[in-house]
C-alpha cells in the first residue's frame, strides 16, 4: 500500500482513536515516525519502516491516517499545540505584576528560548520540506500570535516606562527580532552541537532582552511613521 494512497470516503484525513489500546498504539506509531524522520528524514520514513519500529500494523496505521502526509500534520499539530500549551503554563508560572520593563523583558526572552529549544530539532525536521505549506504556514502564524498576544500585556502593565510613540509596534518589532536571534542560536547549535561563548544562550538572553528594553525606552524620539493601511504582516520567523 503506498504512502501517498488516500480514501476515496474519508472526510478526515485522521481518524482518532476511541480506545486505549488504540491510543497507545497511536502513540507508538508516532514515536516511531518521529524518531526515524530524525534519523533519516522525511523520506526515508516509510510507512512500513514506522509499522514495524512502533510494533504495529499497516492495518492499524491506515485505521489512523490516509498517508504519511496526514501523519506528517497531525505530528505538526501535535508539536505546535504541546509548545503552546508548555508556553502557557510557563507564562502563567511567573509572576509579572511586580517586574519593571526590563524584567519584564528578560522573562519573556528566557520564555523564549526555553519554548523553541524545548522541541526545535522536530520542528525543524517536520517543517523543513513544508516551507511553503499554506495550512503550516497558518499553523505557525497562530502559534505566534498567541505568543506576542500572551505577552504584550505585560510589557504594557510598564506602559509609563515606554518612550516609543507606539508602543505596541515596538512590542512587536521586538519580538520580532528576539526570536529571529533565537531561531539563529539554535540553528548553530543544531549544526555544530557547541557554539561559540558569544553565541550561547547564557550570553544571548541579556543582550537580546537589553536591545529589546532599550528600544522600547530610547525609541521616543524616532518619527516612525506606520500608516492604517500598510501595517507590518505579521511573518514566521522560523521561515
Amino acid at each position: 500500500m503506498p504512502d501517498s494512497m488516500a480514501s476515496a470516503g474519508s472526510s478526515d484525513p485522521f481518524r482518532p482513536p476511541k480506545q486505549a489500546r488504540s491510543r497507545r498504539t497511536l502513540d507508538r506509531i508516532s514515536q516511531a515516525a518521529l524518531g526515524l524522520m530524525e534519523e533519516g528524514g522525511l523520506e526515508k520514513a516509510t510507512v512500513a519502516s514506522i509499522v514495524e519500529r512502533a510494533g504495529a500494523s499497516v492495518g492499524s496505521f491506515y485505521a489512523r491516517f490516509d498517508g504519511k502526509e496526514d501523519l506528517v500534520h497531525y505530528l505538526q499539530d501535535q508539536i505546535w499545540s504541546q509548545a503552546r500549551d508548555r508556553w502557557d503554563a510557563s507564562l502563567a508560572g511567573q509572576d509579572w505584576t511586580s517586574r519593571n520593563l526590563e524584567e519584564v523583558v528578560e522573562g519573556v526572552v528566557t520564555l523564549l528560548l526555553r519554548s523553541f529549544r524545548a522541541d526545535y530539532h522536530q520542528r525543524e525536521i517536520l517543517g523543513r520540506e513544508r516551507r511553503q505549506d499554506e495550512e503550516g504556514a497558518r499553523r505557525v502564524f497562530s502559534v505566534h500570535h498567541h505568543l506576542l498576544s500572551t505577552t504584550t500585556p505585560h510589557f504594557l502593565a510598564n506602559r509609563e516606562e515606554i518612550t516609543h510613540q507606539d508602543p505596541e509596534w515596538a512590542i512587536r518589532l521586538g519580538y520580532r527580532f528576539a526570536v529571529g536571534a533565537i531561531r539563529e542560536l539554535l540553528e548553530l547549535e543544531g549544526a555544530v552541537g557547541v557554539v561559540d561563548g558569544a553565541a550561547s544562550a547564557e550570553a544571548i538572553i541579556p543582550e537580546l532582552s537589553r536591545a529589546w528594553a532599550a528600544y522600547l525606552g530610547a525609541g521616543g524620539g524616532l518619527e516612525v511613521e506606520v500608516k492604517a493601511d500598510e501595517g507590518v504582516d505579521f511573518f514566521d520567523p522560523w521561515g
